[in-house]
């Protein structure tokens, strides 16, 4: 007979919780026959954005394998095997520095943490896909370059917040009367804390 291990968590009210809430996250409410708690826990089983996320365009790495480093040659203009200048830049890309020092940080080329040993300049590329070319046939000139460097900064934060674990579940329990546990629910996906806190106060 097999021995299973459970563990609650419980507050000074008495409600027992499934999960144990990031601070000052946890609400409580009344509802009919009962009551209803909402918390954040850290997601742990996320996936990375870009993997389905169309609305936040590629990365292309250098050292991420061949056909990776042949699509950040093209966007910079190099030559594939001397890595020298050989053309033109690609006019929509963005250039991406890493930083790494007990995590990894994007950020768009110049502007974040600068340090001679962590800091790793063009790293990658940003370049638009297919879904941010059709939103980007409606500018021209530097109205589109800075609508470029928009969406690659905003590409950056959402790889940061899941590189570095900022992603979010939202925990929906309900209880009877007598505050005994009926059922619950879990939403997670949520990159980045204020989002998450967001979306707390909204139905899942």
């Amino acid at each position: 007979m097999g021995i299973t291990k459970k563990v609650t968590y419980v507050n000074e009210e008495g409600f027992e919780f499934r999960f144990e809430p990031i601070d000052d996250t946890l609400k409580i409410k009344a509802i009919k026959d009962g009551y209803e708690a909402r918390y954040l826990i850290q997601d742990d089983n996320n996936f990375n954005p870009f993997e389905d996320n169309e609305g936040l365009g590629d990365f292309f790495h250098w050292d991420n394998g061949r056909a990776e480093l042949v699509e950040y040659c093209e966007a910079l203009g190099y030559d594939i095997d001397t890595h020298e200048k050989t053309g033109e830049e690609n006019p929509d890309a963005v250039k991406i520095d890493k930083y790494e020092h007990s995590g990894v940080t994007y950020s768009l080329s110049g502007e974040g943490r600068q340090c001679r040993w962590d800091t790793s300049h063009v790293w990658a590329v940003w370049l638009p896909n297919a879904c941010l070319l059709v939103e980007l046939k409606k500018y021209k000139g530097q109205a589109r370059r800075k609508k470029c460097i928009e969406f690659a900064r905003q590409a950056v934060e959402t790889f940061n917040q899941w590189a570095n674990g900022d992603v979010y579940c939202i925990v929906k329990e309900t209880y009877n009367k007598d505050k005994e546990p009926i059922d619950y629910d879990t939403c997670g996906g949520y990159y980045g804390y204020e989002y998450a806190e967001k979306a707390l106060a909204t139905d899942i």
